[in-house]
């Protein structure tokens, strides 16, 4: 085919992303979505990123060997963040993820990891052939959030499994969920070991008293956050903090080992565009960081208090501190909860999109999430608002229809336990064949199957299928959920170890 009728060919079947996203962009859709810049950077002179996508030429440093400018922005972060040291990521939190767990366990070694981590931290233990311990949240019973992780219970496994080398958890969650920090650090730095913490959720809550102190003033060791998810810079950008509160030796050794990773898990070519805007955030908080976030806060109080007159609809608010594990909340995520009325997140966030223009982050199976940031204009809170009202006051007409949204009753369900066979980097590596999902009980599973957003792994590979995780699959197909992970992308046929006939 000549090149050509290759071009008239291609121009005829596929759309263009670009055009695609332009008129998107041109839209009046409300984003209360990441990233945190809200589609809000034009005064920064984001307009045309063309003009500054370089590579490293003279006078403009090298993120891998940093000594002039992109060394001085990387110290402005440390400055404002607090910490000893922080690196720039560029290829998102999943990068520093993968970093940290390699600078902290050596291969083949230990890790106790919470079960709800993201999927980079299962990826790290994969490649490393590390051992997984697995300690679970509590489970809140009211809204169906995944709660906090139990610092008692991060003791006792340190105790029953010797030899753990580090400890890493995520808080906040995706769902804003704190935990103990504090306790938890002093729990792992009695025995002398690391706490890493996946603060990607959290990279703002230094910056106003209203929300939960970060994990870098209570004890964690490395903490790691993506700037794009609640601040003003682009996707995939990241920070990777080494705290001051690491003793001397213990941070030397650290930021040798974390310079030596970032140099494998991240792009030997990366984006000046991405570390201008990281660069740019870091400038933008220190000047006018204190009035936006005092204003972001007002805005934030005035959208709770006018939810808290809901009839049916609830907005998820401190009432959960203090129960499973929960420390804190950060109140910057708005779950929206339609468990009491019948109505189920999918349902929830289809009348956003469709009635209000405004697009969620994410649809659980009993409430819907909507990420805010300090880049959210008092009109946006307004309109969520006024949405809010509407689908709430509509819904109390139809709270005694039976099964009026769904077809089954309203719940999120809790992370299932399922039994732990074989390492990931094993499972992953052993013959398997591809069954129906229905046929797959009892058997070991060799692939992934997340919910996305947020990324948890339902089941790992390694671990063994169980008739409750089919039933759950099931409903949340049913529900429109996204399952990932499989490589049939239909959702329909598993990949599981294989097993010789007859035995």
């Amino acid at each position: 085919m000549k090149m050509h009728t290759f071009w008239e060919k291609e121009q005829q079947e596929v759309e263009s992303l670009y055009e695609k996203l332009v008129a998107y962009g041109a839209g009046d859709a409300c984003p209360f979505h990441m990233p945190g810049h809200k589609r809000n950077m034009g005064k920064w002179g984001f307009a045309d990123p063309f003009s500054f996508d370089i590579t490293e030429i003279d006078g403009f440093d090298n993120l891998h060997h940093a000594e002039g400018i992109l060394k001085a922005a990387q110290e402005r972060a440390t400055r404002v963040y607090g910490a000893r040291r922080t690196f720039f990521l560029i290829n998102g939190s999943s990068a520093g993820i993968l970093s940290a767990v390699s600078a902290c366990v050596s291969k083949g070694g230990k890790l106790l990891m919470a079960r709800n981590c993201h999927k980079a931290v299962y990826h790290a233990a994969s490649l490393l052939g590390l051992e997984t311990v697995y300690v679970y949240p509590e489970q809140e019973r009211r809204y169906g959030l995944n709660g906090g992780i139990s610092p008692e219970r991060v003791e006792r496994l340190l105790e029953e499994h010797p030899g753990v080398q580090a400890v890493i958890v995520t808080s906040p969650t995706y769902d804003g969920v704190v935990s103990d920090i504090r306790k938890i650090a002093q729990i792992v730095h009695e025995r002398g070991l690391f706490l890493i913490v996946d603060e990607a959720h959290g990279a703002h809550l230094a910056f106003s008293p209203y929300f939960p102190d970060s994990a870098l003033e209570l004890g964690a060791d490395v903490v790691i956050q993506s700037v794009h998810k609640t601040l003003p810079s682009l996707t995939q950008t990241a920070l990777l903090h080494i705290s001051r509160q690491v003793p001397g030796e213990q941070a030397r050794f650290l930021e040798d080992r974390l310079g030596r990773y970032l140099g494998v898990y991240q792009t030997s070519s990366p984006s000046y565009v991405l570390m201008a805007s990281i660069d740019q955030c870091m400038a933008w908080l220190s000047t006018e960081g204190a009035q936006a976030f005092a204003a972001y806060v007002d805005n934030l109080t005035e959208f709770r208090k006018k939810m808290g007159k809901l009839s049916h609809l609830h907005l998820v608010g401190e009432e959960v501190v203090g129960t499973a594990s929960i420390y804190g909340l950060d109140l910057s995520k708005l779950i929206f909860s339609g468990k009491d009325a019948g109505v189920g997140g999918e349902a929830l966030s289809q009348q956003f999109r469709q009635q209000f223009g405004i697009e969620l982050e994410m649809a659980a199976g009993s409430y819907a999430l909507a990420l805010s940031s300090v880049m959210d204009s008092r009109e946006n809170f307004a309109r969520l608002a006024r949405a809010a009202e509407t689908i709430d006051n509509t819904t109390k007409h139809k709270v005694g229809e039976k099964k009026r949204y769904e077809k089954e009753p309203v719940h999120s369900d809790a992370l299932l336990r399922l039994p732990q066979i074989m390492r990931l980097s094993a499972a992953e590596d052993a013959p398997w064949e591809e069954l129906p999902l229905p046929d797959t009980a009892g058997r070991i599973s060799a692939e992934w199957i997340y919910l996305y957003p947020p990324g948890i792994p339902l089941a790992a590979p390694g671990e063994r299928i169980v008739p409750e995780l089919l039933a759950q699959l099931e409903r949340y197909r049913r529900q429109g959920m996204s399952l990932e992970g499989m490589r049939d992308l239909t959702g329909e046929k598993l990949r599981v170890i294989y097993e010789t006939p007859g035995k």
